[in-house]
C-alpha cells in the first residue's frame, strides 16, 4: 500500500475526536462498518480471485449511468467489484449480489471508519482488480494513488467540464491530476469533450445511462404487471386524451405547480412528486384542487373514481411513465437543479421543459441539441410551451446514440 494511506489513518483518528459526537458521523461509521461481515462485501482476495472491473459511484443516480454495463459484464462472466459512496443505492447493490453472489462484490467506500490494518475498511486492500470506472466526481485522493500504481488503469466516464463551461471557470488542479492520470475519459456530452481538449485532455463523448432508461422502457409493462397495478386503470382513463394533450410534471416539487395556473382545461395531467411525504402529497392535492382539476390520488389501490388530474402515491415507476406522454416537464429548476431529463427524451416524451436551473445538467444540453428541451419561467411560459405543439425532434440521432452503445461498451469492459 502506498505509504501516503497510512499517513491518511492517523489524521482520520485524530478529526474523529472532534466531530465523533456527531448523530451524522456516528450514522456514517455504522453504514460503513457493514463491510466487517457482510458476505458480499468480502473481498475477492479472501477466494484467492481477482476481479476483472470495479465501478464506483457515489449514489443512485450515478449508478444508473453505468447499470447497463454492469449487466453486461456479468452476462460476459465477468467478476464485479462495485464501490458505492451513498446509503441511496444500498438497497440495489444488495440486491444484485443476491442475484449474482459469485461474480459480484461489493464495498461501502470507508472514510470515517477507514483503516489500513482492516480490508473490509480500505478500497486499496480490498479491491483486486486493475481496472477501475470511476463515476464522475467521487476524486478521492486513494483513487488516484491507486492509479499510479503499476499496470492499474483508471477510467472516468459521465466526466463533466459544465462548471467551468457555464462559469467561465478554470479546472481544479486536483480534478485535472485525476483527468492527466485516467487511461481513458468519456465525457457526458459533445460541448464537455470540446472544453476539454481546449484545456489539453483527449478522450471521447457518449452517455452510457441512455441505454439503461431504454432498457427499463422497453420492459415497462412487465415492471407494471409486477410493482404498479393501478396502471392499468390509469391508462383507460388516459386513452381519451390525445398524447399532445397529456402532460407529466415527473420529479415535481411543490413549488414547480405555480406553473400550472393557465393550464388549458383539456389536458390529462399526472403529477409524480420527488418526495413522497404525507405533508408534500397534502400540499401538492390541495394546490392542483385551488386549479379546479380534479385530482386523484393513486397508489396500490384500485381506482374507480374519473379524474383529469392524477397524482401519483408509487416509488420507482416514474421513468416508465414517461412514455405514455407528448409532454414532460421535469422538477427541480426553480430548486437546488433539475432532475433526470434523459429519462423523458429516452421514454419518447416530443417535448421536454423545465425551470432555469439546469447549469448543472449535461442532459440538458443532450436535448436541447436534440430539439425536444424548452425552459419555462412562468405560467405564461408554461402555456405557450403546452400549445406550441411538438418540438421537432431528431429521432435518428437518438437510434444512433443506441447503436453506438457496443462500441463504448467495448471501450468500458472490453467485451
Amino acid at each position: 500500500m502506498n505509504p501516503l494511506m497510512w499517513l491518511l489513518y492517523p489524521f482520520l483518528k485524530f478529526l474523529s475526536l472532534f466531530v465523533f459526537w456527531l448523530p451524522e458521523f456516528q450514522e456514517r461509521r455504522l453504514f460503513e462498518i457493514k463491510n466487517d461481515k457482510e458476505p458480499g462485501a468480502q473481498s475477492f482476495k479472501k477466494l484467492g480471485e481477482v476481479a476483472d472491473i470495479c465501478f464506483e459511484f457515489s449514489s443512485e443516480g450515478e449508478y444508473q449511468q453505468v447499470a447497463s454495463l454492469v449487466d453486461d459484464a456479468i452476462l460476459a462472466g465477468k467478476k464485479v467489484e462495485l464501490v458505492f459512496f451513498s446509503p441511496s443505492v444500498e438497497k440495489a447493490i444488495r440486491e444484485l449480489h443476491e442475484k449474482h453472489p459469485e461474480v459480484i462484490r461489493y464495498l461501502r467506500y470507508p472514510i470515517i471508519a477507514f483503516s489500513p490494518f482492516r480490508m473490509s475498511r480500505c478500497f486499496s486492500r480490498w479491491s483486486t482488480s486493475k481496472k477501475l470506472v470511476l463515476v464522475r466526481y467521487d476524486f478521492f485522493p486513494e483513487f488516484l494513488l491507486w492509479a499510479k500504481k503499476k499496470n492499474h488503469e483508471l477510467f472516468i466516464i459521465w466526466a463533466s467540464l459544465k462548471k467551468e463551461r457555464v462559469k467561465g471557470k478554470d479546472i481544479s488542479w486536483f480534478k485535472s491530476l485525476f483527468y492527466r492520470n485516467a487511461s481513458k475519459i468519456i465525457f457526458a456530452s459533445a460541448a464537455d469533450l470540446e472544453k476539454a481538449m481546449e484545456l489539453g485532455f483527449k478522450g471521447m463523448h457518449y452517455d452510457f445511462r441512455m441505454e439503461q432508461i431504454r432498457r427499463r422502457v422497453v420492459a415497462r409493462d412487465e415492471k407494471f404487471q409486477r410493482v404498479f397495478s393501478s396502471y392499468e386503470n390509469l391508462k383507460k382513463q388516459m386513452v381519451h386524451y390525445p398524447r399532445e394533450k397529456r402532460l407529466i410534471i415527473g420529479n415535481a416539487w411543490p413549488h414547480d405547480l405555480f406553473l400550472l395556473k393557465n393550464l388549458p382545461e383539456d389536458f390529462f395531467v399526472v403529477v409524480v412528486p420527488h418526495q413522497l411525504s404525507g405533508d408534500i402529497l397534502k400540499t401538492m392535492k390541495q394546490s392542483l384542487e385551488e386549479l379546479d382539476r380534479v385530482v386523484i390520488e393513486i397508489s396500490d389501490a384500485p381506482v374507480e373514481r374519473q379524474g383529469d388530474t392524477f397524482l401519483i402515491n408509487k416509488k420507482g415507476v416514474l421513468c416508465e411513465l414517461y412514455a405514455d406522454f407528448g409532454h414532460s416537464y421535469v422538477g427541480g429548476g426553480f430548486g437546488v437543479g433539475v432532475h433526470s431529463i434523459l429519462e423523458p427524451l429516452v421514454a419518447g416524451s416530443e417535448s421536454i421543459a423545465c425551470g432555469p436551473k439546469h447549469e448543472r445538467s449535461t442532459e440538458f444540453d443532450v436535448a436541447k441539441n436534440l430539439n425536444r428541451m424548452s425552459q419555462v419561467n412562468t405560467p405564461e411560459d408554461f402555456s405557450k410551451w403546452l400549445l406550441q405543439g411538438s418540438l421537432i425532434g431528431s429521432e435518428d440521432s437518438l437510434q444512433n446514440v443506441f447503436k453506438s452503445y457496443a462500441e463504448f461498451r467495448k471501450e468500458v469492459i472490453s467485451c
